[in-house]
């Protein structure tokens, strides 16, 4: 017994809050047993009357009356709350109880011990000590689960009592019949009683708290559950083994189109699957096994009959129950749908473009047999350019949209076709017995292309180049093609534009040269290779020196010497001109500036540099750094840089005019609108072409042409300088028609920058300027 209250004990300090309420609450409950107390308060008090004149004991009766009125009220003022007390309120209501129950429990024991002392009479003894062993044993029974009160309430009615018994001995028969051992052993009989129904009691109410706590969170995760599938975004089925249905969320009906009353428990996957396809309900269910999911975890996408596409996703759960997940992906497959359309097809003209196109070139590649050919056909327009430079984009893309029609109409279902890029379009043409030759069709599309188009009112005339491949003879491998084709339109194009060219072996072998001497160019300009050389440009009266034509000389390490007529075109068609013309223009200004004459030097300026935009910021920047004189640097352009692109280049030597420097039209009589070049720019040179200075003593034509521009320059105050001069004759001959400047090995060979230097100082200060 000893044991289990020091487990008791320790078992109160431990006691959850929750579980001390109920017992609290419990003492007032039920509330028939607390009344049946109250009433027998009133009755001891009673038969205390009826059966005793001693006035202690009757005072005792008439307290445990008032005591019982007191109890009475607590009680009501309880239950009135109509709700079970709080974790905070049990620690009073309990003090509140105990109070009243040990001063009931206290006077009920002063009671019948004063009455057994101070009366003789046995049978009122019997029945007093009846009563309080009864109310002890019954109380310890009813407030077991708070064991400090119902020890208390036992051990405070039942020991003033035995003692009493004891000590009117004589008296009692009960402890003649009991003795000492009896009364003890009942009391602890009691008191063990009331510990064990204790301890059944809080194991009770702690099993049943779990029980609470277990269904409460039951109740919350179903809640959830229910919340997760009511709110989530995909429509829920789960499918019993028998395939019927048990669960499913209300999203469903509207994603699959279903009617909502077929969501019932037993419908079968049949019903719910009747919005789609057939031959869909198989795919749906039976992947349930399969483990590859696309991104979303969504494996099968079917096209209802409203339109719409749900994407579903079955598994197969460990006893056999099927769960399908379904999602509306109309938006997803719509956007798809787009961006395979942005993909694959070129969104100016809709023809295909260049993904798409190369895509069906391989596929029609595979698709050949030893009897079959396919051509290719690489179309690039010309003047494309200028149209987007004059007129802007929008009339360019509206053109590019006509050109693709046009391309369309002559092909018709002989080619498939595509814009591989800016003014780029590919043919690929199935050849057949009856069909259209390559070079028919090529030739029909240049004819197509080269008439005019009226675009938004403006009558625009260009042309195309088509390079042309055959498959197999050419290759069979589609990039391979493709590469040889463009290759054919670099020599269509090449030319004189408006031209059609078939792939040739030796194109092959000249592009791989132009791609070794692209990375020797690109070796010698980081390796410093190029060297400059200076050529004296003289007076043709006292051969004093105007200036000097730097010229650029290139020692390639194993091939030697290298001449610029050999890769000076190799750098026009790479681009690498561009950083060529910034080097030798900084090297010729930064050489010329340590001179110690200020004298005026020239430098070559090829076409492709007027796609360099920021030419005349560069040059500005190098003529302030070494302080050179604007005044003393010259640019020679060639006529033929004027043709690409008319306006765009009067335009950037106007910008290079502003900064100050000098411009000479060089190898003048050339080409065929010298004299509309003079019209259009003010030169303040003009070079005349060494072809006609060689052959003077033996061509009157050539001396006609120098005679010529002779006048011109003189009739337009503009200096002429007279190139390749090697002999006297020569010399002599220029002089006496007015040329005033003279260039060429009988007047001053190439020399290097210290030869130069050299020259000017033994010359100084005959410089003169040749402006």
């Amino acid at each position: 017994m000893f044991g289990r209250l020091l487990d008791t004990i320790r078992s109160e300090r431990q006691l959850s809050p929750v579980i001390r309420a109920h017992l609290v609450d419990g003492l007032f409950h039920p509330f028939t047993s607390f009344v049946t107390g109250v009433v027998i308060g009133f009755a001891i008090a009673i038969f205390i009357f009826v059966y005793t004149d001693d006035g202690l004991v009757r005072a005792f009766g008439y307290t445990l009356a008032l005591i019982s009125v007191y109890r009475l009220i607590i009680g009501l003022i309880y239950m009135r709350r109509g709700r079970t007390i709080g974790v905070h309120e049990a620690k009073n209501w309990e003090f509140a109880f105990m109070s009243g129950a040990n001063l009931f429990s206290l006077c009920l024991g002063l009671l019948a011990f004063f009455a057994i002392v101070r009366e003789p009479n046995t049978e009122l003894h019997e029945i007093l000590a009846i009563t309080c062993a009864g109310y002890g044993t019954s109380i310890a029974a009813r407030n077991a689960g708070r064991p400090y009160l119902a020890l208390s309430q036992l051990y405070l009615t039942t020991i003033p009592m035995w003692i009493g018994l004891i000590v009117q001995t004589q008296h009692s028969t009960m402890v003649n019949n009991f003795g000492w051992a009896g009364l003890v052993l009942f009391t602890i009989g009691i008191s063990d009683i009331t510990i064990a129904m204790r301890k059944t009691i809080i194991d009770a109410l702690e099993n049943k708290q779990r029980v609470e706590v277990l269904a409460k969170s039951f109740e919350e995760q179903a809640k959830r559950f229910d919340a997760a599938l009511t709110n989530m975004s995909h429509g829920l089925c789960m499918f019993d083994q028998d395939r019927k249905l048990i669960v499913w969320n209300t999203k469903v009906a509207d994603i699959i189109d279903v009617d909502p009353s077929l969501f019932k428990v037993g419908t079968s996957i049949q019903e719910i699957l009747s919005a789609f396809h057939l031959e869909d309900h198989s795919k749906i269910v039976d992947q349930s096994g399969s483990s590859e999911t696309d991104s979303d975890g969504l494996r099968e996408t079917a096209k209802l009959s409203n339109g719409r596409y749900v994407a579903a996703s079955s598994r197969r759960m460990e006893n056999n129950n099927i769960v399908i997940v379904f999602a509306d992906v109309t938006e997803r497959e719509k956007a798809e749908a787009r961006i395979r359309n942005l993909a694959w097809v070129d969104q100016l003209t809709g023809l295909m473009n260049r993904v798409s196109v190369h895509e069906l070139f391989v596929k029609k590649l595979h698709e050949m047999n030893d009897a079959s050919e396919l051509a290719v056909h690489y179309i690039d327009l010309d003047h494309f350019k200028s149209v987007n430079d004059t007129l802007g984009h929008p009339i360019g893309d509206m053109l590019l949209q006509q050109v693709a029609d046009r391309i369309c109409d002559v092909c018709l279902d002989e080619g498939d076709v595509a814009r591989m890029a800016g003014d780029e379009f590919l043919v690929i043409q199935s050849l057949a017995p009856h069909a259209r030759t390559p070079r028919d069709l090529a030739q029909q599309i240049v004819d197509a292309l080269h008439q005019p188009f009226n675009v938004n009112s403006h009558f625009i005339q260009i042309g195309a180049s088509v390079g042309i491949v055959i498959a197999p003879k050419d290759g069979k491998d589609a990039d391979l093609l493709l590469k040889r084709a463009d290759m054919a339109l670099y020599a269509a194009k090449k030319a004189g534009r408006n031209k059609l060219a078939y792939f040739e072996p030796q194109m092959d072998q000249r592009m791989q040269q132009m791609r070794a001497m692209e990375l020797d160019i690109k070796q010698a300009l980081e390796k410093r290779h190029f060297k400059l050389a200076f050529q004296p440009i003289v007076d043709a009266h006292d051969k004093s020196i105007a200036s000097f034509e730097c010229l650029i000389r290139w020692t390639h390490p194993t091939n030697g010497r290298m001449t610029p007529a050999k890769f000076i075109p190799a750098a026009e068609e790479t681009g690498q001109i561009i950083e060529i013309g910034r080097w030798v223009t900084k090297e010729a200004i930064k050489i010329a500036s340590k001179w110690p004459v200020r004298t005026q030097i020239s430098v070559n300026f090829s076409a492709v540099q007027f796609q360099d935009s920021r030419f005349s910021q560069y040059l500005t920047s190098q003529l302030k750094r070494y302080k050179f004189p604007p005044e003393l640097l010259e640019l020679e352009i060639t006529e033929t840089a004027f043709i690409e692109d008319m306006e765009k280049s009067q335009k950037q030597l106007n910008q290079l005019r502003d900064i100050g420097i000098k411009i000479s039209l060089d190898d003048f009589g050339t080409g065929y609108s010298s004299l509309s070049q003079l019209q259009r720019f003010a030169f303040n040179k003009i070079k005349i072409d060494g072809s006609f200075i060689r052959d003077l003593e033996t061509n009157p034509s050539s001396a006609a042409v120098a005679t010529a521009v002779a006048e011109i320059g003189k009739a337009l105050d503009i200096t002429v300088v007279a190139e390749c001069v090697e002999t006297q004759e020569q010399l002599d001959f220029l002089k006496s028609v007015g040329v005033t400047h003279i260039q060429g090995y009988f007047t001053g060979r190439p020399m290097d920058a210290e030869a130069a230097r050299a020259l000017i100082g033994e010359q100084m200060p005959a410089v003169s300027d040749v402006g």
